[in-house]
């Protein structure tokens, strides 16, 4: 019975991780076409060094992707960002898939790599998508690879994971 429910939770786990990544690859293929809106209570912009700093109620949109924050760093090589920083007491990132899947993150610190297609999650860190979550101190995700891994940098800390037997079966038949 214990084997049982082991393969249950490895399965469950394997399809979370895959729709998560498969959702995350495939955003609105438009997002990437619609001008980038920042809202901020303050901002400093260093075009020699290619960083601007965003502070307080930071608002990031682009498309359907949401990303806030209470300090938000841009860095930019040859006018595209290349890196997000979002840190305060819940950064989070909202983004919608073509086929209409919401895709949520939230966590103390974020820093969105573009070149790499990774965004690190540390601190309080939780992924959600379809109702089912991933949450650990620390997630990374590769979102043109559709890896994730999770866990402390400890080893003290636990990854918890809720899936709804809905969407397994759904990924099943797909």
């Amino acid at each position: 019975m214990k084997n049982k429910i082991k393969i249950i939770i490895k399965l469950a786990t394997v399809f979370l991780v895959h729709s998560i990544f498969i959702s995350s690859a495939i955003a609105l293929t438009d997002d990437s076409t619609k001008p980038i809106n920042i809202q901020a209570d303050s901002a400093e912009i260093n075009d020699a060094t290619g960083i601007s700093t965003y502070r307080g109620n930071v608002k990031i949109t682009q498309g359907s992707t949401v990303l806030t924050g209470d300090i938000v760093t841009l860095e930019t090589a040859n006018k595209k960002v290349q890196k997000i920083i979002s840190e305060g007491k819940l950064s989070t990132f909202k983004q919608t898939t073509d086929d209409g899947r919401k895709i949520n993150a939230e966590a103390e610190k974020m820093v969105y790599s573009i070149t790499e297609n990774k965004i690190i999650l540390t601190t309080n860190a939780k992924l959600t998508e379809a109702g089912n979550t991933f949450a650990s101190d620390k997630i990374t995700f590769y979102t043109d690879k559709e890896i994730v891994t999770a866990g402390s940098s400890s080893g003290n800390d636990r990854v918890n994971i809720t899936v709804f037997p809905e969407t397994i079966k759904e990924d099943t038949q797909q």
